[in-house]
């Protein structure tokens, strides 16, 4: 019976080859045409995967393949898998392995129907009209007075959804709520920014099962019923690292907290924190909190949810597997809406993600782990709760390269949930790149490397490490042997600089990082440091441009000593790899002997040919200069000197016919219009606002919100009484919308929701707060 049915099959697939090919020809060869099975919303795995009798699932359509392998080789130019247009929810992992590999000749390709939305999710979509108002006396009196009457509440378990996850782990996140495409935020106090420490009482100590005792200095926290699955986000020893904690007690009274454990940093006095998943600071639009003992959701509407899709991610593995599968395209798809990672790649070769949308997870977009020449190319990613694209692969041993590649992305509104060190491009291994990306809106980095021979080129980063400190846009650390590292023509700007106490940086080399090439980078109104060296040896940093920028290149001292944690972390990266084997002598010759060449002592540093506009100059730490290269750096006062193309526009390319190039002739051309996104065909961008909350006085001042249109345009703002007249409620400042004092003055005091829609993409959400006049 088996033996017959796999025969069907094959027959069947073979009528779908010979009769797809005549439509599909076109002036090329038959043998250079792909067969196509078609998978629909409105199929059966009974059919034969024809365009008029398709399949119903992407599994069946894997399976079919693997039949026809298994009769014989690929058909030239390969398999395409065409999914017709829809909505399809995921409950369990689509798996590929070896035997789903196609070869370079007869990839197997999985893609939208062209002209079709192909949605692969990971949750629920709630019906807005079982949405209804708390009833409940006990229920209303936890939520605060000026939100009663506005938060609905959802039975979860009436619709069969029992599993809530658990808070606090930012890898396996719990379910999160989307409206229109944007993330609900979980009650939280405060509303916005940060709580502080007051003072740190006693001391965590994780062996003992203890956490903190601390008080904090701010008033007007609510009264809370139970501090059950009550948590804190803080910054809670330096402001370059998160950590979640559960709330194990409160006094009110005395503002004084205990934790049930410690934190990767030692608490100190001053660091900021927020409290979250608390219904009694369920308060304004935006919010919710999901009650695990009764499975009730509540939330505070942004909008009124009828004619919102309302959205529940739910699935909590990754959507797509692959375990060494080779030479598998996945195109011009969405995927959203879930816990885990859209896509997990182990092993293979030549795979490629080409112009997919992958957005709201709660993890990563795309993870590869070894192989070769895996890839993402042209995608949009954004709203992720971790980072975008993580870069693995390559021998440490041998120095092969990977060639894993992330190009001509955009990735942008990542590490929502977990805020640091999750950046949109994390590469690691040997010989992987990043190239031609645009990196933007995250509270921490961007790009973070470790290890060899990377290539970071021709990308575009801005609007990033927005709330930490002691960061960078590109950041890497702690190691003299993750040697060859290339960061070349990347423009870096609008690094907006911040009050935390330690700076920020464009490019970071952290703790006697060494061995790193700079050249042909372009910066503009980067607020603290273009460049942060910090003790490294033999890294180059030539023919840059800085403009508008706080300094020019800072060299940081560090002084580690044996026997310290950080002494021997650094020390150990020397036992990881064989840094004095014949085939790392010949690529770093200078690192075989590093040991006996005062290694501590940051060496043999080149800085020349670079020009600094209106930024200040080198500074830090003498002996950087008295130990390396610095040679041909020139400082102007104003960009006019430079002839540039037009920087009005942020055009930075210099003129071919500007005197600063004769001045200055080993200076090289710096190819500025090939940098960032140069790809076309990718997802529509998503834009967004500054903020999601901003306060007001009534009767007092304007009020304002900054725009990040990303090349769509603002075609309306409503209130609950519907659209607001620009010129009157509202006018257009440059990239701010602000609220005129006028129309605010009408406002009662309390939140307002506010509806800004776009010409393309999910409308975005904003709640005006007026609150009295000092008097």
């Amino acid at each position: 019976m088996r033996v017959t049915t796999g025969l069907r099959l094959f027959v069947a697939l073979c009528v779908i080859l010979c009769s797809s090919l005549p439509f599909t020809m076109g002036s090329l060869s038959a043998q250079a045409q792909s067969m196509k099975l078609y998978v629909s919303k409105n199929g059966s795995d009974s059919n034969g995967g024809t365009l008029n009798k398709p399949f119903a699932t992407l599994e069946k359509a894997r399976d079919a393949i693997r039949v026809m392998k298994s009769k014989g080789p690929l058909p030239a130019g390969g398999i395409t898998v065409v999914i017709r247009g829809g909505e399809y929810r995921f409950t369990q992992t689509l798996q590929f392995d070896e035997q789903d590999s196609g070869t370079t000749d007869s990839p197997i390709t999985y893609q939208a129907y062209d002209g079709e939305q192909v949605i692969f999710s990971g949750g629920d979509l709630l019906d807005a009209s079982r949405f209804q108002p708390v009833s409940n006396p006990d229920t209303l009196s936890r939520i605060p007075e000026q939100a009663r009457g506005k938060v609905l509440q959802l039975d979860l378990k009436a619709l069969g959804i029992t599993d809530y996850g658990k808070l606090g782990n930012n890898l396996a996140v719990a379910p999160e709520l989307f409206v229109n495409g944007n993330a609900m935020t979980l009650a939280r106090w405060p509303d916005n920014g940060f709580a502080t420490i007051n003072q740190v009482v006693e001391k965590a100590d994780d062996s003992a099962g203890k956490g903190y005792t601390f008080t904090y200095n701010e008033n007007g926290l609510h009264s809370w019923k139970t501090i059950d699955d009550t948590w804190m986000l803080g910054y809670w020893g330096n402001d370059w690292a998160t950590n979640d904690l559960q709330i194990k007690s409160l006094d009110l009274s005395q503002k004084r907290i205990e934790s049930y454990k410690g934190t990767s940093y030692a608490m100190k006095d001053g660091q900021r924190f927020y409290f979250y998943n608390i219904l009694e600071e369920l308060d304004a639009p935006g919010e919710w909190y999901l009650e695990r003992s009764t499975g009730l959701l509540y939330l505070y509407p942004p909008a009124p949810v009828q004619g919102m899709k309302l959205q529940l991610s739910l699935f909590d593995q990754n959507l797509i597997t692959m375990n060494n599968t080779s030479n598998v395209v996945f195109s011009d798809l969405s995927m959203e809406v879930s816990r885990g990672n859209a896509i997990d790649m182990t092993g293979g070769e030549n795979n490629l993600i080409r112009r997919c949308e992958i957005s709201k997870m709660g993890g990563y977009a795309v993870k590869i782990n070894g192989g070769q020449h895996n890839g993402v190319f042209g995608s949009s990613i954004y709203s992720m709760g971790n980072g975008g694209i993580s870069l693995n692969g390559g021998d440490a041993v041998t120095l092969t390269p990977a060639g894993n590649y992330a190009d001509n992305n955009d990735i942008y509104n990542y590490a929502r949930i977990k805020l640091t060190y999750t950046s949109a491009v994390e590469i690691n291994g040997v010989g992987n790149r990043a190239t031609h990306n645009k990196m933007h809106n995250a509270p921490h980095l961007a790009i973070q490397f470790r290890g060899n021979d990377h290539v970071i080129e021709y990308n575009e980063i801005y609007d990033v490490v927005k709330e930490t400190a002691d960061a960078s846009a590109i950041y890497s650390g702690r190691s003299f042997v993750w040697r060859g590292n290339i960061i070349n023509y990347n423009y870096i700007h609008d690094i907006v600089a911040s009050n935390l106490r330690v700076s920020t940086a464009a490019i970071y080399l952290d703790d006697y990082m060494s061995g790193v090439e700079m050249r042909g980078n372009v910066f503009n109104n980067i607020g603290k440091q273009a460049f942060k060296l910090a003790n490294g040896r033999e890294n180059i940093v030539e023919n840059n441009l800085v403009i508008d920028s706080g300094t020019s290149i800072a060299f940081m001292a560090r002084n580690y000593k044996p026997g310290e944690k950080n002494y021997n972390s650094l020390m150990s990266k020397f036992d990881q790899v064989p840094y004095q084997s014949e085939i790392w002598s010949k690529r770093y010759p200078t690192l075989p002997n590093i040991l006996n060449d005062e290694p501590l002592l940051p060496k043999r540093n080149v800085v020349r040919n670079n020009i600094f506009v209106n930024s200040g100059p080198i500074t830090g730490d003498q002996q950087n200069m008295e130990l390396g290269t610095f040679e041909n750096n020139l400082s102007f006062n104003t960009k006019d000197e430079l002839g540039l193309l037009n920087s009005a526009k942020d055009n930075f390319q210099i003129k071919d016919q500007s005197e600063i190039l004769s001045s200055l002739p080993e200076f090289k051309p710096i190819p500025f219009a090939e940098m960032g996104i140069k790809a076309s065909g990718l997802p529509p961008v998503q834009s967004g606002l500054s903020a999601r909350s901003i306060e007001y006085q009534q009767n007092v001042n304007e009020s304002s919100v900054h725009l990040s249109l990303n090349g769509n345009t603002l075609t309306s703002i409503r209130d609950e009484a519907g659209p607001l007249t620009q010129g009157t409620d509202y006018v257009i400042q440059g990239t701010a919308v602000v609220f005129t004092k006028a129309y605010l003055s009408k406002l009662p005091t309390g939140y307002h929701s506010m509806v800004f829609s776009f010409s393309e993409g999910n409308d975005a959400f904003l709640s005006l707060h007026g609150i009295p006049s000092a008097s």
